[in-house]
């Protein structure tokens, strides 16, 4: 039983090596990312006091913004996140029984909003501690995550007027693979427009702050999309509000933040300018997002269940963030280093 379970660990590790040193090499670093989960998320199970968390809620001003040497080059250790998460979940099980069990219907719109914001803004808060530059306050990012989400919004809906989508789908409501690409393309591409207009706005140079900004933008489409889905779920509204809030960890925050990541990363410190865009390496990253957006929405079933695609597919896009938040602290490095 022991080498067996030592030769499967050994081949999960080949196989993220393999594809992170891939990978990698988009961003213009070498080798495979490394990184050490339990590390990562150790501070989540200890105990942390109020002080703690508003020192993370007030950086980002002009007085709290450290300097280059007062930054850190090595994976964050983030852990308010989880605090955010348990405190909306336990919100909305409070308003689920409310409107379930005791028959209040009052409560169902706060089950649709704490339902659908509760876990895009968890992962906003993610990449907000993840940003080792401490450089964007939490009022800009707030202000991103909802004017960002229904901006990109808009825009999506206007792309789709330029798309046509099968017989089958408009008939028996089943997409195809061109249906789903062209879904892909157009909310991958409406949020990107907004991504470039924020960052562009305050010329950002650093590759975690297009994460941030591109987990801003995408958790806000993300939260509005899930509240449309459970708005009109009708009988199946908790159902839903569960399902989505199960699969967002993977979804539109990731995938923006992915785009975020690898927009900044090819305009490094230039102004932005629309040549930038078809630069190969950044289209690695926003087809990879495509695609996939694409496998998401066609829900082809792995082992005949799709709960384990979507959960393969999240994992992938994590795969693909971690290696630009690797990228982004191997540019922290170098800038220390002058």
């Amino acid at each position: 039983m022991g080498p067996a379970l030592n030769q499967k660990a050994a081949e999960h590790s080949s196989i993220w090596q393999s594809a992170t040193t891939a990978l990698n090499h988009y961003t213009g670093e070498t080798g495979p990312v490394n990184i050490n989960i339990k590390n990562l998320f150790s501070e989540v199970f200890k105990r942390h006091s109020q002080n703690e968390a508003e020192e993370i809620f007030i950086a980002g001003t002009v007085t709290t913004t450290p300097t280059v040497s007062e930054i850190s080059a090595d994976w964050g250790r983030p852990w308010f996140f989880s605090r955010i998460l348990m405190f909306f979940g336990a919100i909305f099980m409070l308003l689920v029984y409310i409107a379930a069990d005791m028959g209040n219907s009052n409560a169902i719109p706060g089950v649709i909003m704490i339902g659908a914001f509760t876990v895009p803004f968890s992962a906003l808060v993610f990449f907000f501690e993840m940003n080792t530059y401490r450089n964007i306050s939490f009022y800009e990012v707030l202000k991103v995550f909802f004017l960002g989400g229904a901006l990109s919004l808009f825009v999506t809906l206007f792309l789709y007027q330029f798309v046509s989508f099968s017989v089958q789908n408009q008939v028996y409501g089943m997409m195809t693979w061109s249906d789903t690409i062209s879904v892909g393309i157009v909310e991958e591409l409406g949020k990107l427009f907004i991504v470039i207009y924020f960052v562009r706005r305050k010329n950002y140079q650093y590759i975690l702050n297009g994460i941030l900004i591109g987990a801003a933008v995408g958790g806000g489409f993300a939260a509005f999309e899930t509240a449309g889905y459970i708005y009109n779920s009708g009988n199946l509204l908790l159902q839903t509000a569960l399902l989505r809030a199960a699969i967002a960890i993977g979804g539109h925050v990731v995938w923006a933040a992915i785009s975020g990541g690898a927009l900044v990363m090819v305009k490094k410190s230039e102004r932005f300018n629309y040549r930038q865009l078809l630069i190969s390496n950044f289209w690695v990253f926003l087809g990879s997002v495509i695609v996939l957006h694409a496998l998401w929405d066609k829900g082809i079933e792995l082992m005949g269940s799709l709960m384990i695609t979507y959960i393969t597919l999240i994992v992938v896009a994590w795969l693909i963030a971690f290696v630009l938040i690797n990228a982004g602290l191997k540019q922290v490095s170098r800038i220390k280093q002058g």
